[in-house]
């Protein structure tokens, strides 16, 4: 019984340690290719996409002495001390070893990193990209880089606005400046792009390029649809009872999660059967189980 129990100890050491040594390879590769995206187009051009990112390309453009992954480490401290018990311990340390590795990566990097000073809009372009990637790759291996993302969450939870309105509000003040310190009324319009880039390429880097929908048909011929789409389609139907608020009616409503190229086929089977069936298609940002992705499946 001890012996058993001594043994599982050892193999759950063996797991947390593992899963310790691949999360933080992931988030060097994930924080490399963040700081080749700062220094090869974004700094360069000086575009300054939002966050803490943005303060520190503009003090080190004024104060060169001031290297840029030193003013990030300083200004993340502050919030890691407030933000820490709300991380909780798993993504604390993500976001440590994250803050760590791209603010150090992007100095270490930086006279080896070919500046590209390029028309600004692909500057904004691959840079965004760049950077999105590799803060996607950083967040699926359970780190973050910290900035005003943490910064945002830390004044919703002391004041209540909302996370979003908080996060928006930061950013914006933060391009706007960096037109006025630059003296340029094309650098916030090219700033907005890299951000808007990034967020984007941080989507793709955690979920791929597989898009899922998510279909729910409101009919009256629920068997038939669903022997068509089990028969036809080969995917998994959920039925799911419903009453119209208007009418008081029973209804049913049928759900199929199903990739964004079947979304033609499923629509066409669904009206053929019954005309007067109502569809409403949403977006799956990702979606776990038989059929698709595997529970286990990390990346």
């Amino acid at each position: 019984m001890n012996s058993s129990g001594h043994t599982s100890k050892i193999k759950n050491k063996k797991q947390a340690l593992k899963s310790i040594i691949i999360n933080s390879l992931g988030i060097f590769v994930g924080s490399l290719i963040y700081a080749l995206g700062v220094n090869i187009f974004i700094q360069p051009n000086h575009i300054a996409p939002g966050g803490f990112i943005g303060i520190s390309i503009i003090i080190n453009h004024f104060a060169p002495i001031l290297k840029i992954g030193i003013l990030l480490i300083i200004m993340n401290i502050p919030l890691l001390i407030v933000g820490w018990r709300r991380l909780g311990i798993k993504f604390l340390f993500g976001t440590i070893v994250g803050t760590i590795l791209s603010s150090i990566l992007i100095d270490i990097t930086l006279p080896f990193a070919p500046q590209i000073k390029t028309e600004p809009i692909l500057g904004a372009i691959y840079g965004g990209f760049l950077m999105g990637a590799g803060i996607g790759v950083i967040f699926r291996f359970f780190g973050s880089t910290g900035g005003t993302d943490l910064l945002a969450q830390i004044v919703y939870d002391y004041t209540g606005l909302p996370f979003g309105q908080s996060l928006m509000f930061i950013d914006v003040s933060i391009i706007i400046l960096a037109g006025v310190f630059f003296k340029s009324v094309s650098i916030p319009l090219y700033s907005i792009i890299a951000a808007l880039i990034s967020n984007y390429a941080i989507d793709i880097a955690q979920e791929g390029f597989r898009f899922y929908k998510t279909v729910l048909i409101i009919t009256k011929e629920p068997d038939k649809i669903k022997e068509a789409v089990l028969n036809e389609m080969e995917r998994g139907i959920t039925e799911l009872k419903a009453k119209g608020a208007y009418t008081g009616e029973d209804k049913t409503v049928l759900m199929v999660a199903i990739p964004h190229t079947e979304i033609s086929k499923i629509k066409k089977l669904a009206v053929e059967i019954d005309p007067e069936s109502f569809i409403i298609i949403g977006d799956a940002s990702e979606i776990i189980g038989q059929g698709f992705k595997s529970p286990k499946e990390r990346i």
